[in-house]
């Protein structure tokens, strides 16, 4: 039925949709044409199958919705009818207002007439369904799903969102963990679990049976950013699935820690130890910063500007990583990256994960050059890497070995021009 196989029991509008009716008792007396239809209706009983909702939103089925029961194949006569191609059309209003969040389900009904027991009806429910008009929606629909799930088993609780249930914050943190290792194989661990929680609640974290309230999960944004806690998480998962697997996967990102928890990790750390985290300003953004010690025994923090899908589809990010540098006093390109923190050099941790091999010149080009360096008062967004005038991704280090055997010009002696 869904058309995202992680996010199951979510329907968009117009998008065709698969659905299968079984009887699952043989009885003699249905052993002929057993009709069942489908419609949608606001809690009305008729013969069929219907998507109830919350009196505030309507739907209707574009396709054909009545089919004959037939005998299913490698059974023991039990009957059974799929309905495919189905798609939802929402019924419009004159004021133009639609429904909030809300639950619905899919009733399969028929009946049949028993020379013993007259006119039987049947009818069965499928689990809580979302609908969605828009795939942006996706994420909130799967909250909705979510929040349905942790907090109720009743089949058709439809009014659930009229005033949803709060959830304590033990229960919200072992969602959340379940969500990540369901999503990125890992799950959370303590420590990442107390910086959402943080984050979420502030000191209020502190209490594991402080009710958190779905629209502070879901529908408010985060003081100071255009979107949700859960908007922002989302999009976290989504950037490890295609793009971080492997790195989260080997417990080499730390995650949700803030910028000032970030400092105080490092300051005491070797000079060139640097640490992953998500960006708190970007959606779907991963950043690292390092510490440096000047000649004075100031302590400089420098970070860059969070990662996004777009540029990691173009260079895998352990070779960012690897292949990262600034321009120091000397002005030669340099790779301010040394350990992985607390104290993993940077090629034991990443080395099984490069997928090509650094360039043999001097000069960065899988990535672009970071060109300044901040100290601790200023923003992620100060070592901001150069960004190039072209839309096309940055060569790799192959292609810039190849090019650089047909160039007339020494790359060593080379100067560049910022």
């Amino acid at each position: 039925m869904p058309t995202h196989p992680q996010k199951p029991l979510i329907i968009k509008t117009g998008v065709q949709f698969t659905t299968k009716v079984r009887l699952l008792v043989k009885l003699p007396e249905v052993d002929y044409q057993l009709k069942v239809k489908t419609t949608f209706d606001n809690f009305e009983n008729t013969l069929g199958a219907s998507f109830s909702l919350l009196r505030s939103r309507q739907f209707f089925i574009l396709t054909n919705n009545t089919k004959v029961m037939d005998i299913e194949d490698y059974s023991n006569g039990c009957l059974s009818v799929e309905f495919r191609h189905l798609q939802l059309k929402e019924k419009k209003y004159t004021n133009g207002t639609k429904g909030n969040e809300a639950v619905f389900v899919l009733l399969g009904s028929s009946c049949f007439c028993s020379p013993m027991l007259h006119n039987v009806f049947l009818q069965t429910c499928s689990l809580p369904l979302v609908v969605i008009s828009n795939v942006s929606q996706l994420p909130g629909g799967w909250a909705s799903v979510m929040w349905y799930n942790l907090l109720t088993d009743e089949p058709r609780n439809l009014g659930f969102f009229g005033n949803p249930t709060r959830a304590s914050w033990s229960q919200l943190s072992e969602m959340l963990s379940w969500q990540f290792s369901t999503f990125a194989g890992r799950g959370l661990n303590k420590e990442q679990l107390d910086m959402l929680g943080e984050k979420l609640l502030g000191q209020l974290v502190s209490c594991g049976d402080y009710q958190v309230s779905w629209s502070k999960f879901a529908k408010e944004n985060i003081p100071g950013k255009p979107f949700s806690f859960w908007m922002w998480l989302d999009s976290i998962l989504e950037l490890i699935k295609k793009h971080l697997l492997p790195v989260w996967n080997e417990n080499y990102i730390m995650g949700f820690v803030s910028k000032e928890m970030e400092r105080a990790l490092l300051k005491d750390r070797e000079p060139g130890t640097f640490l992953l985290r998500f960006s708190e300003s970007h959606l779907g953004g991963i950043t690292f910063t390092w510490v440096e010690h000047s000649d004075s025994g100031d302590v400089k923090f420098n970070s860059v500007e969070p990662y996004t899908k777009n540029r990691l589809s173009a260079l895998p990010f352990a070779d960012i990583i690897r292949d990262y540098k600034v321009i120091s006093n000397g002005g030669v390109p340099e790779n301010p990256l040394k350990f992985l923190y607390p104290d993993i050099p940077k090629d034991e941790a990443f080395g099984r994960l490069y997928n090509s091999q650094p360039s043999k010149g001097k000069m960065l080009t899988s990535d672009p050059i970071a060109l300044s360096l901040s100290d601790s008062s200023r923003s992620e967004a100060s070592t901001t890497p150069r960004s190039c005038p072209s839309p096309e991704p940055p060569m790799t280090p192959g292609e810039f070995d190849m090019l650089s055997e047909h160039l007339c010009f020494d790359i060593d002696t080379v100067s560049f021009l910022f």
